[in-house]
């Protein structure tokens, strides 16, 4: 009898032990869990954003809201989360090292425009002269259109995710000599600012000159240029106006899109939360962003007036000559491969319909040509 109580009481305090101790490691499992969530919860992530461009001037244009005000409302939304490092003037990559770095990792976000048509041929669409009638109908097209879709996909495919885009004004003729008709571009010398543009200079009678953005100044000051496709507003913030005292309009681009991409395994490190704020806050950068470049589009004339540049409004049918010096580009631009070739024909539908339902798009010519 008396072993049977020892045997009772053994097994009951083995019993008792066993409750504890899972009671105990419940309750440290619990702790646990609570713990990682916090730590979850209080874990920053830095993005470092390499941009290819000079410093914004003006806090109101599309430059300074696409990055110094992104990463502001970034930190704000998430709490300082998440920590967006901003590097002008390519100080992490040059341009045409640029996706390599973003591919690798080694830089997070890279902020420019399409440097890389020879990887991602899609991309070089927004290079295409006279491709879009406007900010609303350039972000028509890549937001509402298998156009920007396809740009997207191309990009994904590169393991880089698009978030989001910013337009900066208009891309056009600036000149150390006056271009007021197209015969007037023949045999003039101009800085080639896409690999895909020497088709479009040799139908127009161009020669083209191969320099980096920086040296442009001192190549029109020297001679060695007459002139840049660029975005207008750089006669200002570039101090084009010193040595180039002419434009001409309508611009050939307009407006010139850029745009912010990311790593897709660091943007895939975040946790979804994470991703939808940052995702929110771009949707509302990015349409602040057109604000800021349909501001800089409308203080051209003024611009120009003030820093004594000259401006030479096109005719309409000189205009016409320049669109037409611009197909062959489209159809070389066409024949890369199949997607290329679908968003050409996608672009010629587009413009149409756009004109057919939009028909204030006709003051988007005749706002600039000369009367």
């Amino acid at each position: 009898m008396q072993k049977r109580l020892v045997f009772f009481l053994i097994a009951m305090l083995a019993v008792v032990t066993i409750l504890t101790t899972a009671c105990g490691n419940s309750g440290n499992s619990n702790g646990s869990s609570d713990s990682n969530q916090q730590a979850a919860e209080n874990k920053t992530y830095t993005l470092n954003l390499n941009c290819s461009y000079p410093p914004p001037t003006h806090e109101w244009e599309s430059k300074y809201i696409a990055h110094d005000e992104f990463a502001k409302r970034v930190s704000e939304a998430t709490n300082g989360q998440v920590i967006i490092n901003i590097f002008y003037n390519s100080q992490l990559a040059p341009n045409d090292q640029a996706l390599d770095a973003l591919k690798k990792g080694v830089i997070d976000m890279e902020s420019s425009t399409s440097y890389w048509g020879g990887t991602v041929p899609e991309s070089d669409v927004i290079w295409l002269p006279f491709w879009s009638k406007g900010h609303q109908h350039a972000m028509h097209v890549m937001r509402e259109t298998k156009v920007g879709q396809m740009v997207e996909e191309a990009y994904q495919k590169q393991g880089v995710k698009l978030l989001f885009y910013w337009p900066v004004s208009i891309e056009g003729l600036i000149s150390t000599k006056p271009i007021a008709s197209y015969d007037d571009i023949k045999g003039i010398k101009l800085r080639m600012g896409s690999s895909m543009w020497p088709t479009w200079y040799k139908s127009m009678g161009v020669t083209p000159i191969n320099i980096d953005p920086t040296e442009q100044y001192e190549a029109m000051m020297r001679g060695t240029m007459d002139g840049t496709i660029y975005v207008l507003y750089s006669i200002d913030t570039y101090k084009f106006y010193e040595v180039a005292k002419n434009l001409t309009l309508p611009g050939f681009i307009d407006p010139f899109l850029c745009y912010v991409l990311v790593n897709e395994d660091k943007w895939n490190a975040l946790p979804e939360d994470l991703q939808k704020t940052i995702e929110q806050v771009a949707a509302d950068i990015e349409k602040e962003a057109i604000q800021g470049s349909e501001k800089l589009t409308d203080s051209i004339l003024q611009m120009c007036d003030e820093k004594g540049v000259t401006v030479s409004k096109l005719s309409k049918e000189d205009f016409n000559k320049f669109k037409e010096s611009a197909m062959p580009l489209w159809d070389e631009f066409a024949a890369r491969n199949a997607n290329t070739a679908e968003m050409v024909n996608l672009l010629k539908d587009d413009i149409q319909q756009w004109e057919a339902q939009n028909p204030d798009s006709k003051n988007w010519e005749e706002r600039w040509l000369s009367q």
